[in-house]
């Protein structure tokens, strides 16, 4: 295995490395700082056991992967190992999946270094997603004008049918949320208003019976943007339960908020989410903590994330938000 120094932060620590260094620094490190300080692979590896014969096949190997990954950090280590292994002997499919699941283990400056090699090799194919998740690694380290070149080069470069429409349809989803992230409420509003002409529109092959639900969500962030700030000292009283879409989608978030004081003293869920970075803890907890639903998520768990915003947005609603 060839090592060779690109940079060592959060490589492998995911969220846990960047609240250290956060709490450590007092800001976030900038995508140049994190990209100088990593080591691939990883100090860590020489001391990560993997329990799995990497000579087995890849299509069994990612399914390990992908159980490893909804555990403990010692267990995404393993996980993100494993998947190294795999892409040094190249057989790792198309190879998506590595940069993916550097996105989903937390390890973001590594990933940002990974998926540009990946949407090089599949360029005019329309990879969507990884194009998205590309801009999210750039976004979680406030590198916004190459998160949105990203994005935009993405719409030139869409999925062929059917799944044309539901592609143009998430990247307009995302660039609203990323000009609301800048603040840009006007922006972030006109690419809401284009995911939510396009999707009705969409003649995707399977999972149009979860568009009704993809349609609430956007118009959830768009009254988000235009709601005033949220004073729960006028909400009523008591426990209120909302049910929203999440990224385990066979299964409703349930998310239950209670009111007392003047205050939202707890957001409480019932999931079925796996892969999520400690969002379903880290989210609910920074609601309380700054009274508001103007948090952030977790990066790798966008979908976990926004589920548990909009969730609490519509169980504030019941309480008398307007």
């Amino acid at each position: 295995m060839i090592s060779h120094r690109i940079s060592a932060l959060a490589v492998g620590l995911g969220v846990a490395v960047w609240l250290t260094w956060c709490g450590q620094a007092g800001a976030a490190p900038t995508l140049a700082e994190a990209q100088a300080s990593l080591t691939i692979p990883p100090p860590w590896f020489s001391t990560t056991p993997v329990q799995w014969d990497v000579n087995r096949p890849w299509k069994d190997g990612r399914l390990e992967i992908r159980r490893l990954l909804a555990l403990d950090e010692a267990k995404v280590r393993e996980a993100v190992k494993l998947t190294w292994l795999y892409a040094q002997k190249k057989d790792i499919g198309d190879g998506h999946e590595l940069p993916m699941y550097l996105f989903m283990s937390g390890n973001y400056a590594w990933a940002t270094l990974e998926y540009p090699k990946y949407l090089a090799t599949v360029s005019g194919k329309g990879p969507a997603h990884a194009y998205a998740c590309q801009a999210s690694c750039l976004e979680h380290f406030g590198a916004y004008d190459q998160a949105e070149a990203i994005l935009r080069q993405a719409l030139l470069d869409l999925p062929s049918k059917p799944w044309r429409i539901a592609g143009e349809a998430k990247l307009q989803e995302h660039l609203g949320d990323h000009f609301a992230r800048r603040h840009q409420s006007a922006t972030a509003q006109q690419h809401y208003a284009n995911a939510l002409r396009l999707l009705p529109t969409s003649d995707q092959p399977y999972g149009m019976h979860l568009l009704p639900k993809h349609l609430s969500r956007i118009r959830n962030k768009m009254d988000l943007l235009t709601m005033a700030n949220l004073n729960p000292a006028t909400l009523r009283p008591g426990i209120y339960t909302a049910r929203t879409l999440a990224y385990a989608d066979k299964a409703e978030m349930e998310v239950t908020v209670e009111i007392g004081g003047g205050r939202i003293n707890r957001v409480s869920l019932k999931h079925q989410e796996k892969i999520e970075l400690n969002a379903t803890r880290i989210v609910p907890e920074r609601i309380v903590a700054k009274q508001s639903l103007q948090v952030d998520g977790v990066t790798g768990a966008t979908v976990t994330s926004q589920a548990i915003i909009e969730g609490t947005f519509k169980a504030l609603r019941q309480a008398g938000l307007k």
